[in-house]
């Protein structure tokens, strides 16, 4: 899989998911997924870059299911604290971008819509 967004210059360039693990934070499925190249931590005021994302599906919750329908939607969140990598609540996140998950690279590099 593969993130990019069209909306957000600093996210224009797909990154590809190395790994991806479904979480549940305060009733809210949460996808934790680890991106190379990682984002650039100094824009958020992080001392370090930043490889740990956690995304939301904007509009279809149950959309991370199965993941087999593209491209998905999400709001892309990152830690509060760089060195807390599990979060306990949605307070500990804070949202950085819109952008959408492809299953493809060529796809998220067009940023193609359904």
């Amino acid at each position: 899989m593969y993130i990019s967004s069209y909306d957000y210059y600093s996210f224009h360039t797909p990154r590809k998911i190395l790994n991806c693990d479904k979480i549940t934070i305060e009733n809210k499925k949460v996808l934790v997924v680890e991106v190379e190249p990682p984002v650039l931590g100094q824009q958020y005021g992080l001392p370090s870059d930043i490889s740990t994302l956690f995304l939301i599906n904007r509009f279809n919750e149950n959309g991370f299911d199965h993941l087999d329908k593209f491209p998905i939607d999400v709001y892309v969140l990152i830690s509060n604290d760089s060195n807390k990598h599990s979060p306990s609540s949605l307070a500990d996140l804070r949202n950085i971008v819109w952008a959408c998950l492809y299953d493809n690279e060529k796809d998220a590099r067009l940023h193609k819509i359904a």
